[in-house]
């Protein structure tokens, strides 16, 4: 039996319309991984994978709407959404960040921010800022957001420090500058 809290979600999440960039469009992406849940399934289960699963979403998705975002897939243990605004998606995931650090036990998550451009093809998008949006996730630690250079740049009038970090090598390209954000949770209210 669904909970209202479910079907809630469950309406939000079917009211969504698809990102239907044109040619040219720039956006900026988040993805969100929850740290260690494919260790977390295997000790203790589906039934509390499917709970920690909730927990992620009741962190991440009022964040996301609340600053114009829209997720455009489930990606096992996170998400990934596209923000029109560069300085929104950023906003989200401190938002996101400080959420997920209130709950007990913490949801610790890793988020990763870039923004470029996409296309759309056959219902997904696709793209090289993509593929770079879900690499830079992959350098986030539980707790953390890792921003590309691009994001940075365009992220104006936010209350947050940018730390640099590795940059990120992708074949065939220059490296790209990467930073971790530091902010206050009380700067996110």
């Amino acid at each position: 039996m669904r909970t209202s809290d479910d079907r809630a979600v469950i309406d939000w999440l079917i009211g969504l319309f698809p990102v239907v960039p044109r040619r040219g469009t720039r956006l900026a992406f988040m993805f969100t991984d929850l740290e260690g849940f494919t260790a977390h399934a295997a000790v203790r289960g589906n039934g509390a994978a499917l709970r920690l699963l909730g927990r992620h979403d009741s962190v991440v998705l009022p964040a996301i709407r609340a600053l114009g975002g829209r997720i455009v897939k489930r990606l096992g243990d996170g998400l990934m959404a596209v923000f029109p605004s560069p300085a929104d998606a950023l906003r989200a995931a401190v938002s996101i960040q400080a959420a997920a650090a209130r709950r007990r036990p913490a949801v610790r998550l890793r988020i990763g921010v870039h923004a470029g451009e996409v296309r759309w093809r056959e219902g997904d998008l696709v793209g090289h800022d993509l593929n770079v949006a879900a690499r830079v996730t992959e350098r986030a630690r539980g707790g953390r957001i890792v921003v590309s250079d691009a994001l940075r740049t365009e992220a104006d009038g936010l209350v947050v420090r940018f730390r640099r970090t590795r940059p990120l090598r992708i074949p065939g390209r220059e490296p790209l500058a990467l930073f971790n954000v530091e902010f206050a949770s009380e700067e996110t209210s």
